[in-house]
């Protein structure tokens, strides 16, 4: 008999993770042990397979992976697609960019990283973002998602779009301002069979304008969210919090749930030179952030849970649940954490800048010393995926950090906390390895302890049957 990984499938590796099944159009992935790429091997449609050729074990792993809807029976010889064989990449997986196609934009927001609408990191030329998609797919980049600026501004956007898609990449998010996000954009994402999430700034009821620097900004990125779901595309909010606009919260949240927001992430808005020209008093310090939330807390268990809400650095809130996550609470307390990744997102998950600078996140771009990290054009994709300061510092470790910072190595909450995040630690001590204040600030005044205290009251007030 003859069997075949099902059209869909495709086999991959790369350094340090060399076998891999990726499922096509949305490119989802599951690593594989040496046993099951070799029964995959042999379902190549061309190979007769017998339980004579087979042991036991490869005999049950083949029949799970029918059930599993990976593997199908062929009655006669039936090879794979030519795109379906094992492919390997001798660069580390990363799975998916996030890319800035460009630093332009249609607004003119308090805060930018990159200084838009003047664009100060500019955009690559339509041949380098070409070149650029085509080095992805030569390191076997899984997913694009795409961001600006604001990406709509950019005139051969659906060339681009186009160009991720022939090289076999998916789209899954895309960050926008909404101001530009019309039924013919949406018109154009269905003839493409794509379903993108949109992700789109709203800072607060009555204050987004302010916010973003345009008259008629909040009522556009409501008409945009309408718009998505009138049209069944899945959205999310990220909301920057200030003291102007910090106890619109509560109506916030409410509003986007009726719309029919996914999901919405509250964020501090973070110290770039433009906020610190431009926040007219606004300005929070950590405390003042974390006392907003915390009042918060009560209020979405008391309106029934109606949306996923990330209070950043504070809580995760589920959608109707009683549960909730404290995300600086990474660890679980003890040396184990020590081999952990500095930062997990970072290693698989990379940021690439509109001048082509390959960073570990978006925030590092209001950072001079982005300058550390490659630029593409000049040492290549693949190179900065494999040799280079950015995989240096992706791949660091817990431990690394303690060794170098001595006041982290010193803290009673180290192996909780796991130092933090770069970012903070680069913007506010301008080296990587520093300290993340608002991290220390957290524990040091005992908020895990605050929080659990409130949410676990609220819980009890609020949803009780």
């Amino acid at each position: 008999m003859f069997y075949k990984i099902r059209q869909q499938y495709r086999m991959r590796g790369w350094e340090k993770m060399a076998w891999v099944l990726v499922r096509r159009p949305e490119n989802s992935y599951k690593t594989l042990t040496a046993e099951e790429f070799q029964v995959l091997v042999l379902c190549d449609g061309r190979t007769k397979l017998s339980g004579a050729c087979m042991t036991d074990e490869m005999q049950q792993i083949l029949k799970e992976l029918i059930e599993e809807g990976i593997v199908e029976l062929c009655e006669k010889e039936d090879p794979l697609a030519e795109e379906q064989y094992y492919r390997y990449y001798d660069n580390r997986f990363v799975r998916s960019a996030f890319w800035s196609i460009t630093g332009r934009c249609n607004c003119r927001c308090r805060h930018c990283f990159m200084d838009a609408p003047e664009g100060r990191l500019g955009e690559l030329s339509h041949e380098q973002a070409v070149n650029l998609i085509e080095q992805m797919e030569e390191c076997g980049i899984l997913r694009v998602d795409i961001t600006g600026g604001e990406p709509f501004v950019r005139k051969d956007f659906w060339e681009l779009i186009d160009c991720i898609q022939e090289h076999g990449m998916a789209v899954r998010d895309v960050y926008t301002n909404g101001r530009l996000l019309t039924g013919s954009v949406l018109d154009e994402f269905e003839k493409r069979n794509l379903k993108p999430e949109f992700s789109i700034s709203f800072d607060g009821t009555g204050w987004h304008d302010w916010m973003r620097g345009v008259r008629g900004a909040e009522e556009a990125a409501l008409e945009a969210l309408r718009l998505c779901q009138r049209r069944g595309f899945p959205t999310n909010i990220e909301m920057c919090v200030h003291k102007g606009n910090q106890d619109t919260l509560r109506e916030t949240i409410k509003l986007l749930s009726d719309i029919g927001v996914r999901a919405v992430k509250v964020i501090k808005v973070a110290h770039t030179d433009a906020w610190k020209l431009n926040n007219e008093g606004n300005e929070m310090d950590s405390r003042e952030y974390l006392e907003a939330m915390l009042r918060y807390i009560p209020q979405f268990f008391e309106d029934k849970m109606p949306v996923e809400v990330m209070l950043s650095n504070v809580i995760v809130l589920h959608k109707g649940a009683k549960e909730y996550e404290i995300p600086s609470v990474k660890h679980d307390g003890t040396e184990r954490c020590l081999d952990r990744l500095l930062c997990g997102a970072a290693r698989y998950d990379c940021y690439i800048t509109p001048e082509g600078r390959l960073l570990p996140c978006m925030p590092m771009t209001a950072c001079r010393e982005q300058e550390l990290f490659p630029l593409i054009q000049e040492v290549g994709l693949k190179r900065g995926l494999s040799d280079s300061f950015y995989m240096d510092f992706v791949d660091s470790r817990i431990r690394d950090l303690l060794n170098v910072n001595v006041k982290c190595n010193a803290c009673e909450h180290k192996y909780q906390c796991g130092g933090g995040c770069r970012a903070n630690a680069l913007a506010q001590s301008g080296s990587l390895m520093g300290c993340d204040k608002e991290q220390c600030f957290f524990w040091e005044e005992g908020y895990e302890e605050r929080i659990r205290k409130i949410a676990d009251k609220a819980i009890e007030r609020y949803c009780s049957v």
